[in-house]
């Protein structure tokens, strides 16, 4: 097992906790297991509380390889799942369509994480809309690796960008529109979370005919505008302000234990820190400092501060640090601060009760907040155009530098061009912002339409969201969700009481108020934009003299 980072850490977890009764069969080579960073670290700890009512069917797509040079035939196997459990035809629409379908744009991790993770479409539209469900994976995680057990070679990583993994799903939308019966016609609507949701914005942009709208939640598009940050008051520090406004806001005394329990850490043998975190090796508890694990797994917390406890993770896990470490602050004891802090570092960890040790992540603690270069796919888009310039302060200081924090390692990880000597790759960190748009998307400068961009305030990742002012917002109060709308069929929503993505999770009754107001409004809009299409379609199609199946 490869470990990279503890993003991918939640698919794993997910999957051992999610109560479902999916079965598909395994037909491809055997993936080694990957660990992302903290990005996706919510991605699998909201699957973990979610029954799923459904299955899916795993399936393969022949994908191009480089949909951009024309003398470039290669496919590869391209995963998909598939669930037309509710699309029977009950939910026709007057256009011929058997019903409308659902697509998730898979992003950074194995696509059996998201499936997990994204109750409202299964669990809530689909049964409600007759919908195919449609969940595809990004290449390069999962099973969807062109390359097989080569693909992280440097020489094959070439093909892993935003770009292709756009392409890719318009290619799949387009194949499953011809070859499925009374498909045709049918809309097809978008969803995705963080970068998915990011994902799903951009193909919107670049593909309107590919999908009818979007729901893209939690898409931090904006911090990828580095030249539109001060505009939209953002700056380097913005993610780890967030990190640092919701435990202070928890608790006005968590801050203080906080460094208490950081003091302790660094303070303490290693070996007492090794056993109390569990890990495997002394390595293990950070790169620059004994506390540097421990700080990663709090800023990886906010963005599953969920209302609800999911396995070993408990309701409002900000909140129950909180109370553990000022409780241990309060006793004055060493061996108590260091032991709660153990035991803190582990669940943010998702390692609580496991009786392996917990081997050593070679990206993220000590590193760019949110995560940056690593060695496995993510890294790869880090190292290339994914890359946050994030530096930190509050719970720790950390300032970006793009030698040494960014060029620098890539160099190391992915090495030299054998014919010039220089590095493979550099990050170019405004490519996605001058290939797609960026914050213009956002403020209505692109034209672009039907886009619903969602965002809770409790996450990090909120900061370079395309946010609303509050004097914009149908809502006045704090406890509702703000949102805002224009004349091309975009919204924008805001939920005080959100974190990382969480409507797109099925709905549950500890949910704030203002997350159930977020996906009533998110399916008003959408099936808005349904009916519409139908209307229009059908309109268009009686005006051809086209019959309707």
């Amino acid at each position: 097992m490869t470990i990279l980072g503890v993003a991918a850490l939640s698919l794993v977890v997910a999957s051992k906790a999610t109560a479902m009764s999916v079965d598909y069969t395994e037909m491809f080579f055997n993936q080694t297991m990957t660990i992302l960073g903290v990005a996706a670290l919510s991605l699998v700890v909201a699957s973990k509380a979610t029954a799923m009512s459904v299955d899916y069917t795993e399936m393969f797509f022949n994908q191009s390889l480089d949909h951009f040079h024309a003398d470039e035939h290669t496919k590869w196997e391209h995963r998909y799942l598939f669930s037309d459990a509710y699309w029977d035809g009950s939910g026709a629409l007057e256009n011929g369509c058997k019903g409308p379908i659902l697509f998730y744009t898979g992003n950074e991790g194995d696509v059996t994480g998201f499936w997990d993770s994204n109750g409202f479409m299964i669990d809530y539209l689909a049964p409600k809309w007759n919908a195919l469900l449609i969940f595809a994976e990004e290449r390069y995680y999962g099973k969807s690796m062109p390359f097989g057990d080569d693909s992280y070679l440097p020489e094959n990583l070439g093909y892993l960008s935003t770009s292709q993994v756009l392409e890719d799903y318009v290619e799949l939308i387009e194949y499953l529109k011809s070859t499925l019966d009374n498909a045709i016609n049918c809309p097809v609507i978008a969803f995705g979370g963080s970068y998915g949701g990011t994902l799903t914005t951009l193909l919107r942009v670049n593909h309107p005919s590919s999908i009818i709208g979007g729901l893209a939640a939690s898409a931090p598009i904006g911090y990828y505008d580095i030249d539109g940050w001060d505009i939209h008051n953002v700056n380097e520090y913005t993610w780890s302000d967030i990190v640092t406004k919701d435990y202070n806001e928890a608790d006005p005394k968590c801050l203080n234990a906080i460094q208490t329990s950081i003091d302790v850490i660094n303070k303490a043998s290693i070996e007492d820190v090794m056993e109390s975190f569990n890990v495997c090796e002394a390595n293990g508890v950070g790169p620059t400092s004994q506390a540097d694990l421990f700080i990663y797994g709090l800023e990886g917390l906010c963005q599953m501060n969920y209302p609800y406890q999911i396995d070993a993770t408990p309701a409002w896990p900000v909140n129950y640090t909180c109370s553990v470490l000022i409780d241990a602050m309060n006793t004055d004891d060493s061996h108590t601060i260091l032991t709660a802090a153990g035991q803190i570092g582990q669940m943010s960890l998702g390692y609580i009760g496991e009786d392996d040790c917990f081997p050593t992540l070679e990206e993220g603690p000590g590193g760019v907040p949110g995560d940056g270069p690593g060695p496995d796919s993510w890294g790869w888009q880090s190292c290339t155009e994914n890359l946050h310039t994030f530096s930190a302060r509050g719970i720790r200081n950390y300032t970006f530098n793009m030698e040494t924090s960014a060029n620098q390692p890539c160099a190391d990880i992915f090495g030299n061009d054998a014919s010039t000597g220089q590095p493979l790759v550099q990050p170019d960190t405004s490519l996605l912002t001058r290939r797609y748009g960026g914050y213009k998307i956002g403020d209505g400068l692109t034209g672009v339409s039907n886009l619903i961009w969602s965002n809770g305030l409790l996450d990090p990742w909120s900061g370079g969201g395309f946010l609303i002012e509050p004097s914009t917002s149908t809502s006045t109060s704090t406890s509702r969700a703000m949102s805002s709308s224009d004349d091309q069929g975009n919204v924008w929503i805001s939920m005080p009481s959100g974190a990382h993505h969480l409507d797109l999770r099925g709905p549950n009754d500890a949910d704030p108020s203002d997350v159930t107001d977020a996906r009533g409004i998110e399916e008003e809009v959408m099936k808005g934009w349904i009916d519409d299409y139908d209307q229009k379609t059908t309109q268009l199609m009686k005006k051809k003299g086209t019959d309707i199946a």
